[in-house]
C-alpha cells in the first residue's frame, strides 16, 4: 500500500501545483452577472444561451457584469481620474482577475457607463477595436430607449458576427 501511495503522490502534487499555477477562472461560460438589475429573467436566459453558443463555436469568453453603483473606493478613484480611463482600468483588472480569454463587458448604472475590454490576443486576431465600436453602438442604440435586453442581444450578435468574420 505504501508503495502504491508513493507512486501516485508525485502525480497528485503535480496536479495540485498546476491547478494553483493557472489563473483563477470562473465557470465558463459564466452567466451574465446582473447586479445592476438591467435585464429581465428571459433576457438573461437568452443572453446566457448566446454566450454559451459563442464559447462553443469560437472558444472565446464573453463575460458581462453590471453594477448598480461603484464602491466608495471606486468613486474616489473615479473622481481622481478621467471616467474613460477609470472604467478601462476597472475592466482590465476584472478581466485579468477572471482570466477572460475574449471579451469582458462592464455596465454601470450610477454613473451610467459601458466599457468593453478584450484580451490582447483577441484584440489582435478576432475582435478588433473597430468590432468593439460596433458592439458598443449596438448596446447604445437600444439602451437609449431603456431596451436593455435588446441592447445586450444586439451586442452579442455583433460580437458573434465579428468573431465569425475574423476567425476565417
Amino acid at each position: 500500500m505504501t508503495r502504491s501511495l508513493l507512486a501516485v503522490l508525485p502525480m497528485l502534487l503535480l496536479g495540485l501545483w498546476l491547478g494553483l499555477a493557472a489563473p483563477a477562472r470562473a465557470v465558463y461560460p459564466p452567466p451574465v452577472k446582473d447586479d445592476g438589475k438591467f435585464f429581465t429573467k428571459e433576457g438573461l436566459e437568452k443572453a446566457n444561451k448566446k454566450i454559451r453558443e459563442i464559447y462553443q463555436k469560437y472558444k472565446k469568453d464573453v463575460v458581462v457584469e453590471t453594477l448598480e453603483t461603484l464602491t466608495e473606493e471606486q468613486q474616489k478613484k473615479l473622481k481622481a481620474e478621467d471616467e474613460k480611463r477609470f472604467f478601462a482600468s476597472l475592466a482590465l483588472a476584472r478581466a485579468k482577475e477572471l482570466g477572460v480569454n475574449g471579451v469582458y463587458i462592464v455596465i454601470c448604472k450610477k454613473p451610467r457607463f459601458l466599457q468593453i475590454h478584450m484580451d490582447p490576443d483577441t484584440q489582435k486576431r478576432t475582435f478588433k477595436a473597430s468590432d468593439r465600436t460596433k458592439a458598443r453602438d449596438a448596446f447604445f442604440k437600444q439602451f437609449k430607449e431603456s431596451m436593455f435586453d435588446a441592447g445586450l442581444h444586439d451586442a452579442l450578435d455583433s460580437i458573434e458576427a465579428s468573431l465569425k468574420a475574423n476567425s476565417k
